[in-house]
Order: C-alpha cells, then sequence, then structure tokens
C-alpha cells in the first residue's frame, strides 16, 4: 500500500464531510438516543467502511488516475458537491426537513462513489452503496415517526 497526495486529499473531504455533523449534533436540541437496529448497523458500518477506504487504498495498490480527464472529473465533482453540501447544511440548520436530509444523503454517498469510480476503488463503491441503503431506510424511518 503506497500513500500519495490523494490520500490526503481524501482525508480533506472526509473531515468536510464530517464536520458539519458533528456541530449539528453539538446544537442540536433533542438528544436522541441512536437505536440499534439493522438500518442503523447498515448505516454505520457503511459510512465507517466508507470513511476508512477513502483515506486509505485497502484492496487497491495506489489511487491514481488513468487520465487528466479524470482528475478534472474527480477535483470539479468533489468541488461542486462539497460546496452544496456545506450550502445545504447551513439551511438544514436553521430547518430540518426530509427533502434536505434526503439531498444530504445523496451528496455523501455521491462523493464517496465519485471518489471510488474515479480513483477504480471497488470496495469503496460497495461500501457507499451499503452506507447509501442504510442511511435512506434511517432517514425514511425517521421522518415517518414525525
Amino acid at each position: 500500500m503506497v500513500l500519495n497526495l490523494i490520500n490526503f486529499i481524501q482525508v480533506a473531504i472526509v473531515w468536510i464531510l464530517i464536520i458539519p455533523d458533528l456541530l449539528f449534533s453539538i446544537h442540536r436540541e433533542s438528544r436522541e438516543v441512536k437505536k440499534s437496529d439493522a438500518a442503523s448497523i447498515t448505516e454505520q458500518f457503511g459510512r465507517y467502511a466508507s470513511m476508512l477506504l477513502m483515506v486509505l487504498p485497502l484492496g487497491i495498490w495506489e489511487f491514481g488516475f488513468k487520465a487528466p480527464e479524470e482528475m478534472i472529473i474527480y477535483f470539479a465533482g468533489n468541488g461542486i458537491l462539497l460546496l452544496g453540501y456545506i450550502l445545504l447544511y447551513v439551511l438544514f440548520f436553521k430547518k430540518q426537513d426530509f427533502s434536505k436530509a434526503i439531498i444530504l444523503g445523496i451528496i455523501r454517498v455521491l462523493v464517496f462513489a465519485l471518489c471510488g469510480i474515479i480513483l477504480r476503488h471497488w470496495f469503496l463503491v460497495i461500501f457507499a452503496g451499503i452506507f447509501a441503503i442504510g442511511h435512506f431506510s434511517v432517514i425514511i424511518k425517521k421522518y415517518k415517526e414525525k
């Protein structure tokens, strides 16, 4: 396993995804206890596996791009997704609703999937899918209860 500049960029991406979640958790009024149901476990497993695989090239020798166009897609795609994520999270802080929660989830999954596809890190793509299944199940369940 060779660590390179892409690993450090991926660390920054993961932190950009984590920081709004942490701030929201700290400032959230109701401290709900997460249930240990299948959806929550699937969500957490997919989330942490995806974040780990974003940083460590487990299952592949080295992160890298096969063509210059891939690098452009990687940086532009992640830049647009992360900017949208931060802007939407600002709105989500003000008023939480189902559509914003779903779009935030879609953006997270797209970031993981984009990185996995462009870098040909198929384990990351698989765990992004697992995260998507669990995360959307949890969101749907949470907003159904309201």
